[in-house]
């Protein structure tokens, strides 16, 4: 019994100090690494990080060299079976700016270890409060408009159904 509850107890302290100690910036330019891959660019950034989270404030997403966004602040909680981000104020720039004057002012995103394949997000914006989630095994992204505000900018890009506005594509 005492070595159950010893070894119970060693592998709890080891999963704490795998999180207190998780290298986040080294993870973060590993991400930029892989997201430039992708023709995406973060740039413009300061980064901060503590035991908790990682920070980013005022980073500019580019996408094959143009202006996508200017993002408020990101932070990122990395946490051993689920991760969370969240953005503030987001602002469309360059082509994205072409479908109106639409900000987003939080954007929740959520990772779960046991479905790695899938993002839940949450969103509320001009436009209205929005949910969905992104499946990146199929490559496919879903978001109904649940309290649609002012969606006239976005009408030509989204779907009138049954329970109000949404939006799906495949990426």
């Amino acid at each position: 019994m005492r070595l159950v509850k010893y070894t119970l107890l060693f592998l709890l302290t080891l999963l704490v100090g795998l999180y207190i100690f998780m290298p986040k910036t080294h993870l973060y330019y590993k991400a930029e690494e892989l997201l430039g891959q992708k023709s995406i660019v973060i740039g413009n950034e300061k980064i901060e990080s503590d035991l908790r989270s990682f920070r980013l404030y005022h980073p500019v997403v580019y996408f094959q060299g143009t202006d996508l966004a200017r993002i408020e602040s990101v932070e990122i909680k990395p946490y051993l079976l689920m991760n969370s981000a969240k953005l503030t104020n987001i602002e469309p720039l360059g082509i994205a700016k072409e479908l109106g004057e639409i900000t987003i002012e939080t954007l929740d995103l959520k990772h779960a270890l046991l479905k790695p394949y899938y993002i839940k997000l949450d969103s509320n914006g001009s436009f209205g409060v929005a949910h969905g989630y992104i499946d990146l095994k199929n490559r496919f992204i879903h978001i109904d408009i649940t309290k649609p505000r002012k969606i006239q900018p976005l009408q030509r890009v989204l779907k009138k159904g049954e329970k109000g506005w949404y939006y799906e594509s495949k990426f």
